[in-house]
């Protein structure tokens, strides 16, 4: 009898501690990630939203060199990715760029229990090796998100006029050091002409240090803002 009676009791010590946990993680501060990287075949850009050191959503915005592109939105419970929303262009057979959206969510052990794809406006079941891929892209946005905010890096954006460099939360700079040697042509358009940028880099005392350069886009372009998507 004894023993029964100790079995309760951690029973219902461990379902008070876990019942327990979930208000002290939503009472909890959120911390914000930023970042991105480029390829010869895409370029990135990403957040992420944690408490208590776990995921809670996550966005991300990628263009191709072929033109398609696609935005998403993911939340997380537990470590485990629940819902992910995703957006965007593909390329058809045909060459043409043609929209889908796709909603997928997964039970706690980590199953498709719910799939919709619809492309062109046509509903098209997904492949297991689809759906493990996008699994795969929500686990490494974590990942490389955390990493380059280990080293000090996050997401900047803003606008470059007349030598001065605006970030969108409206901070100033005329300093910039690039800690990768530019082409030519590039510095001569951030001395001679009017540029939107994005870059993973930081701030280092009155200056903006850039890492990796991820858009430079000519003229007065609008802030990238940070996709939530709703199935």
């Amino acid at each position: 009898m004894k023993h029964l009676i100790t079995s309760a009791l951690v029973i219902l010590s461990l379902a008070g501690c876990s019942s327990a946990t979930a208000p002290l993680r939503q009472s909890a501060s959120p911390t914000e990630y930023s970042g991105g990287d480029t390829d010869n075949q895409s370029t990135s850009i990403y957040w992420l939203t944690e408490r208590v050191d776990s995921p809670e959503s996550s966005s991300d915005n990628v263009t191709f060199k072929d033109k398609s592109w696609y935005q998403s939105y993911y939340t997380w419970s537990d470590q485990q990715i629940r819902e992910v929303t995703r957006k965007g262009e593909r390329v058809s057979r045909s060459g043409e760029l043609v929209p889908f959206q796709m909603t997928l969510r997964f039970s706690r052990a980590g199953e498709a229990v719910y799939q919709r794809l619809r492309q062109n406006g046509k509903v098209i079941p997904m492949r297991d090796e689809q759906i493990n891929e996008i699994k795969q892209q929500a686990s490494e946005l974590v990942v490389k998100a955390k990493s380059q905010q280990e080293q000090g890096l996050e997401l900047i954006q803003g606008h470059w006029r007349q030598g001065v460099f605006t970030t969108c939360e409206g901070k100033s700079f005329s300093d910039m050091e690039f800690k990768n040697q530019l082409p030519s042509v590039i510095i001569d358009r951030l001395v001679d002409e009017d540029n939107f940028a994005v870059f993973v880099g930081g701030y280092k005392s009155k200056k903006v240090v850039v890492n990796q350069l991820l858009i430079l886009k000519n003229g007065s372009e609008d802030c990238i803002e940070r996709p939530v998507l709703h199935s």
